[in-house]
């Protein structure tokens, strides 16, 4: 009976222990190891065992403390790297890529490898370290739909801001670029692993001409933020400075997520006090709601977004273009981004653009190529957006892409508006739109930019008169409560969960997308008090 009563326990006990371990490596990267006997991984380490790495906050430390937190955190990433490494057979292993602040590395691995891995109980997950592509295939009607194109005139144009472009890179010596950029960095691999796509040849590259546009797509992005009005339409927040870093090809795509993670690490340990990091690129992996935990390369890509909102940075992704009603690209899909579905600008008749026909086109519509989920952060009008081109001319553009730097030019604007408001509270301001959009196809309802609002809702009074002082508690904003706005200039339309309303845009008839239904007020309330510390 005893020995029975044993062999029971010992069962359980394996079974408990079977339950309890789950398998760091992905299927995907086993079999790929087993077909070509070595695969491109991206390898995600434990940062909570033993608390080795430290959480920073730009309002949690004094003065000077956050470059020692980020040296001390950089120390203990690569002590537990190298600890990882020193357990790999030689010549089973060739590092790609590692990171400052971020707890991953990226490796070439075979058999015997990819089995240490597995066994190592630091190794949180080994997934493949797959690519994907720019979001995308122009004042414009775009940003008068937005209502960006009113932040300059109401001397919201970046003065004091910086905002990181992770792209195509940038045309440099662009008339419209140029006075603004004041970095530059390169993070590109080819699939074969051995080449790379920056201006060198190699797969990083530093300093003047390491992000030179050779696409065009990083340029068009980056001159709706900032561009100078001096050959395309005039960016939303000119006078913001401009880091650039490339990840993507001249075919617009990247081959894999760790560059995009090395720019975004770079960003955090280079450029600390940047005040928004735009990507309009994605994952060809699309993810239904937060991803942060999906693979390895989401939770590096988390990673690395934490430690930039830590430091008081807002990151915005677009959505991606293959049409899902239910899932988007990463980053986009992380729950610290905020994700950007794009809508159209003008009345039109039928346009096929991304391999999606649309029957007919009106401002603030839902375009039918734009990826959205249950966790989409806002739409913005992005199809289609004229702005700096190669050559020192102009391109045209349409896309989450475009929308994405919309949502951007808006959050530079935010921080130049209200310097005491959190990440949280700026990225909320967005969110908590009066004008709303509905999807026809998933029937969910989005908040669509309507940056004036933001801006109102940040620092009340800012574009309705009269202005009035921002109250604080401590350091943070009271961010108070608001009925019907009466005037103003910021595009709106229908309630708050309503249908989305129709509106004529004509040139000479712009008032008519700015009229406004404002939802019920204890709604909004509701809303609201979600922003307040």
């Amino acid at each position: 009976m005893h020995r029975v009563i044993k062999m029971i326990w010992g069962l359980g006990l394996m079974v408990a222990m079977a339950t309890a371990w789950a398998d760091p490596v992905s299927p995907q990267a086993q079999m790929a190891v087993q077909q070509h006997g070595r695969a491109r991984v991206m390898v995600m380490l434990d940062s909570t065992a033993g608390n080795r790495v430290p959480s920073m906050s730009a309002t949690s430390l004094p003065a000077g403390g956050l470059a020692l937190a980020a040296k001390q955190r950089a120390r203990r990433v690569s002590q537990d790297r190298d600890a990882l490494l020193s357990t790999l057979p030689r010549g089973g292993y060739r590092v790609r890529r590692s990171f400052a602040q971020v707890p991953a590395l990226v490796m070439d691995v075979d058999a015997q490898a990819l089995q240490r891995l597995r066994r190592n109980p630091r190794v949180l997950g080994v997934d493949l370290d797959r690519g994907g592509t720019g979001a995308s295939v122009a004042p414009d009607e775009s940003s008068v739909v937005n209502g960006v194109s009113l932040l300059q005139p109401a001397s919201l144009d970046g003065r004091g801001m910086k905002v990181a472009v992770i792209d195509t890179g940038v045309d440099s010596d662009h008339p419209d670029i140029a006075a603004q950029l004041l970095d530059e960095q390169c993070f590109c691999s080819l699939a074969d692993g051995d080449r790379g796509c920056c201006p060198n040849g190699l797969t990083s590259q530093s300093g003047k001409g390491a992000a030179e546009d050779d696409n065009g797509h990083g340029s068009n992005v980056a001159g709706i933020i900032v561009g100078q009005g001096r050959v395309a339409p005039r960016g939303a927040v000119p006078a913001a400075q401009l880091v650039a870093v490339k990840v993507l090809d001249r075919q617009n795509n990247f081959c894999c997520s760790s560059d995009v993670v090395a720019a975004l690490d770079w960003l955090a340990s280079h450029h600390p006090d940047v005040d928004v990091v735009n990507l309009s690129l994605g994952s060809w992996d699309l993810y239904a709601g937060s991803c942060d935990n999906s693979r390895s390369s989401t939770r590096a890509l988390k990673s690395a977004v934490d430690r930039l909102t830590e430091l008081g940075a807002v990151v915005v992704a677009s959505a991606g273009n293959q049409g899902s009603a239910n899932a988007m690209s990463a980053p986009a899909c992380l729950s610290n981004v905020l994700g950007v579905a794009a809508a159209w600008d003008v009345n039109a008749g039928p346009a096929t653009l991304l391999g999606c026909t649309e029957a007919s086109r009106a401002p603030r519509q839902p375009a039918c190529f734009s990826n959205r989920s249950a966790t989409t952060a806002l739409y913005a009008a992005g199809a289609m957006v004229t702005s700096v081109g190669l050559a020192g001319g102009t391109s045209v553009f349409g896309g989450t892409s475009q929308a994405a730097p919309m949502v951007a030019a808006c959050q530079l604007a935010l921080k130049q508006a209200a310097p005491a408001a959190t990440v949280v509270q700026r990225m909320d301001a967005v969110r908590l739109s009066y004008s709303r959009v509905t999807d026809i196809v998933s029937g969910r309802g989005y908040a669509f930019l309507d940056c004036p609002d933001a801006v109102d809702l940040l620092q009340p009074g800012y574009f309705s008169s009269p202005r009035q002082p921002i109250a604080v508690r401590g350091a943070q904003p009271l961010i108070p409560p608001r009925g019907p706005r009466t005037s103003g200039s910021s595009v709106a339309v229908g309630p708050l969960l309503a249908t989305t309303a129709t509106a004529t845009v004509q040139p000479d008839a712009l008032a008519a997308i700015r009229a406004r239904t404002s939802p019920p007020r204890s709604s909004r309330l509701l809303r609201v008090r979600e922003l307040e510390p």
